[in-house]
């Protein structure tokens, strides 16, 4: 199935490996028809930019994700950056083996986002707030309310307000 991608005037995307700037000034939308490995500019990071130990983690899996060609070699970065993180990161074990899983089944884009719980948890934020591969995240919703009830406290507080201004009309 064809995956059609817009691309905003000056935006770039990287298509397996290579970098396409829409240098025009109007919008357009790309559509890819086969398999194609995709990156938005927004979702790359710079090797500058790696410059913590999750970013350096998201950084060789971007890589081994775009370069077909030197893919081994990124993952065996990636891992020796995964031993190091955990050793300093004990909290960080199970979005760890779930990168390694996603990696070992090919699912390299899904080891991407994943990996930005990584930076989450470095950065001292919530882990949760972070979009996991395959479902977003949602705020947590308040207690449900029986709809009923709620409707007979409405007018509970309708038929007293009637009242109080009957109260004062009399006045």
């Amino acid at each position: 199935m064809p995956l059609s991608i817009p691309l905003p005037a000056g935006a770039k995307i990287i298509i397996n490996g290579a970098v396409i700037e829409n240098s025009g000034s109007a919008n357009i939308s790309l559509t890819v028809h086969n398999k194609a490995n995709i990156l938005r500019d927004k979702d790359v990071l710079t090797q500058p930019e790696a410059n913590t130990p999750a970013k350096e983690i998201y950084h060789a899996i971007q890589n081994a994700y775009l370069f077909e060609a030197n893919r081994g070699e990124w993952e065996t970065i990636g891992d020796a950056l995964m031993d190091r993180f955990l050793t300093a990161w004990p909290a960080s074990t199970a979005i760890i083996a779930h990168l390694r899983e996603l990696m070992s089944e090919d699912k390299l884009y899904n080891a991407l986002r994943a990996s930005r719980r990584l930076i989450a948890l470095e950065a001292g934020e919530p882990v949760e707030t972070v979009a996991h591969p395959g479902e977003a995240y949602a705020e947590p919703r308040p207690p449900r309310v029986d709809r009923h009830k709620e409707i007979g406290r409405i007018k509970g507080k309708i038929a007293e307000l009637e009242r109080r201004i009957s109260a004062i009309d009399e006045n």
